[in-house]
């Protein structure tokens, strides 16, 4: 089967790149994403001269944000595609207090405790070991630094334009897509074992009704042309379930849904 966007992320430097680029920057515009990424950079307690390390940092836009609201925070961002990295320093070029470096997520390039802060955020779902993730970034933070990872539920991703049956089908050939699909409960426990202390989590619900967004986001066209390959549903159901999402998104009766569960704590 061919790669969709949620197997794409895995390798970013291969030839679905653009269009990993894109759906970034287009979640990145969006409220529901500015507004649970806000909240978790509350929940990170900034403050200045920290060092606060970003790792899978992408194309950089969370670090460009916060560097330029923190003036006196120094910011690490940390991934493993040279071509996100090159994009990351180029929008980055006019601030001083970032610094980006190549490195694999469960061997940051970084010290023991080196950090004040660390997050990672929609990243571990595409990790082959989130574990050892997470226990690197505990062991570069400080004792006493806090911990914030963003992660997706995918059991709680659904589709619906008025039909049932192959929206579930639709929906679930993505969720298998995804390497870790059920990181986001799984976060607190993960973090526990790594000697993360004082956990919290939150739920931020995202929901969309409009078909050209979820297909940005979820590469719907992609995985309905997927299950029709798969012999899951007919080329001529998949091809009447999207015109059905489309005469569903001009009404406003379309959705497509997922939790993202934010889990913090204190590294002890």
């Amino acid at each position: 089967m061919t790669e969709n966007i949620g197997s794409g992320f895995r390798n970013a430097d291969s030839e679905l790149f653009s269009k990993l680029v894109r759906c970034l920057d287009f979640m990145n515009e969006l409220p529901f994403f500015k507004a649970y990424k806000s909240h978790s950079w509350q929940t990170l307690k900034i403050e200045p001269e920290q060092v606060v390390l970003d790792v899978a940092c992408g194309t950089g836009s969370d670090l460009i944000h916060l560097a330029s609201h923190y003036p006196a925070t120094n910011f690490i961002g940390v991934d493993k595609s040279e071509n996100f990295l090159a994009i990351a320093k180029a929008r980055a070029a006019s601030l001083p207090n970032i610094q980006f470096l190549p490195g694999d997520g469960q061997r940051l390039p970084l010290g023991d405790g080196a950090v004040d802060a660390a997050r990672i955020d929609r990243s571990l779902q595409h990790m082959e070991t989130p574990a050892a993730v997470l226990k690197d970034i505990a062991r570069v933070t400080k004792i006493g630094g806090r911990i914030v990872a963003c992660e997706p539920d995918w059991e709680t991703f659904v589709l619906f334009n008025g039909e049932f049956d192959d929206s579930g089908k639709i929906a679930g050939l993505f969720r298998r897509s995804i390497r870790n699909p059920f990181i986001g409960r799984e976060l607190a426990s993960l973090m526990n074992e790594c000697g993360v202390e004082h956990l919290r989590s939150q739920v931020h619900a995202f929901w969309t009704n409009k078909l050209e967004d979820a297909n940005v986001i979820f590469d719907l066209r992609k995985v309905k042309d997927q299950c029709a390959a798969a012999d899951m549903i007919t080329r001529e159901d998949t091809d009447n379930w999207w015109a059905l999402s489309e005469q569903a998104s001009r009404k406003g009766t379309f959705f497509a849904g997922l939790n993202i569960v934010e889990t913090s704590g204190v590294v002890a």
